[in-house]
C-alpha cells in the first residue's frame, strides 16, 4: 500500500477526531473518590468495579480446630453513565457480591442496583474550588440507603486534589418490621487524595478512604468493631488512553494490621481496579 499525503491527512483527522472524543470522558484517576468533571449530554460509559478484601474463614467448618485460612471477599459493580446534560449525569449499577465461605470457596450473588446522579456548580477551575453533588439510592437485596456526596477538586498546575464529602443513611431490612430486626444507620465515607499528571497517560496518586459508623452498633464486641469507622490509605495508578482508562490502588488497613479473625469485615489491606470505556 502506498503512503501519500491524503492518508496522512485522513490519519491525523481520525486522531484528532479521538482526542476530541476523549475529552468529553470522566476518568476516576483515584479509585474511591469522583472528580468534578461530568459526562457532555449524550455521553456514554461504562465502568467496571473490582473490589477485593482479604480476610479469614474457618478451614473447615466441620472441625474447629482446623484452623483458618485467608481468601478474597470480592465485590463486582457494572455502572453505565449517561449525561443528561453537559452537568447532570445519570448512573446505574448492578452489584454482584462473593462472600467467602468456610474452606476457602465463595458464593457469587446478586446483591442489588443503585441509581444515582451527579452534577457541578461550574465549568472545572472557574472556581476557587470545583464543586460538585452526588445523590444515590442503594436498593439492596438486604438494605435500602440514600447516599449523599460533596464533591471537591482543586489544580496545581498538574497536581490535582480530589476530597468526597460522603454520608449515608442506611435501613437494613425495609420489608421487615422492627421488631424482626430492621434498624436504621448513619455511615461516614470520606475520601480525598492527590494525583500528578507525569504523562497525560500515566498518573500516579495516593488516597485516603474511611467507612463506618460514628456510633458503632451491634450487640458483641466483633459486631461493634466491624460497624466503626475504618480507615484505609494507599498508592494508586491512573492509566489513560483516551475513551479507554484504569485506575487501581492497593489499601492499607490504618486500624488493625493484625490477622483478622473470621467474622471480621475488614483485613489488612483493600484493593480496587476501575475501568472505563466511553461508547
Amino acid at each position: 500500500m502506498k503512503w501519500t499525503a491524503r492518508s496522512t491527512t485522513l490519519l491525523a483527522a481520525c486522531l484528532a477526531s479521538l482526542v476530541s472524543v476523549a475529552a468529553h470522558a470522566t476518568p476516576r484517576s483515584l479509585p474511591f473518590t469522583y472528580p468534578n468533571e461530568t459526562l457532555s449530554k449524550g455521553e456514554v460509559e461504562v465502568e467496571l468495579y473490582t473490589d477485593v478484601n482479604a480476610v479469614r474463614v474457618p478451614a473447615d467448618a466441620a472441625a474447629p480446630t482446623a484452623g483458618n485460612l485467608w481468601t478474597p471477599e470480592y465485590r463486582l459493580q457494572t455502572e453505565i453513565e449517561y449525561g443528561l446534560t453537559d452537568r447532570f449525569e445519570l448512573g446505574l449499577y448492578q452489584v454482584f457480591q462473593a462472600q467467602p465461605q468456610a474452606g476457602g470457596d465463595n458464593s457469587l450473588k446478586f446483591d442489588g442496583l443503585k441509581w444515582r446522579i451527579r452534577t457541578r456548580l461550574a465549568q472545572p477551575g472557574e472556581l476557587p474550588v470545583d464543586i460538585g453533588f452526588y445523590f444515590e439510592l442503594e436498593t439492596m437485596h438486604d438494605e435500602l440507603s440514600f447516599e449523599a456526596k460533596v464533591n471537591l477538586q482543586r489544580r496545581f498546575g498538574k497536581l490535582r486534589w480530589m476530597a468526597n464529602l460522603w454520608a449515608e443513611e442506611t435501613i437494613t431490612r425495609p420489608l421487615d418490621t422492627y421488631a424482626h430486626g430492621r434498624s436504621a444507620h448513619f455511615i461516614v465515607n470520606p475520601t480525598t487524595g492527590f494525583t500528578y499528571e507525569v504523562t497525560p497517560t500515566f498518573q500516579p496518586g495516593i488516597e485516603y478512604w474511611a467507612r463506618g459508623q460514628i456510633a458503632p452498633s451491634g450487640t458483641t464486641d466483633q459486631e461493634r468493631n466491624n460497624t466503626a469507622a475504618h480507615h484505609f490509605v494507599g498508592p494508586t495508578i491512573h492509566l489513560n488512553f483516551g475513551r479507554f482508562w484504569w485506575s487501581v490502588g492497593a489499601y492499607v488497613h490504618l486500624n488493625d494490621q493484625s490477622t483478622p479473625s473470621p467474622g471480621d469485615t475488614y483485613g489488612p489491606v483493600w484493593f480496587r481496579s476501575v475501568i472505563g470505556l466511553e461508547l
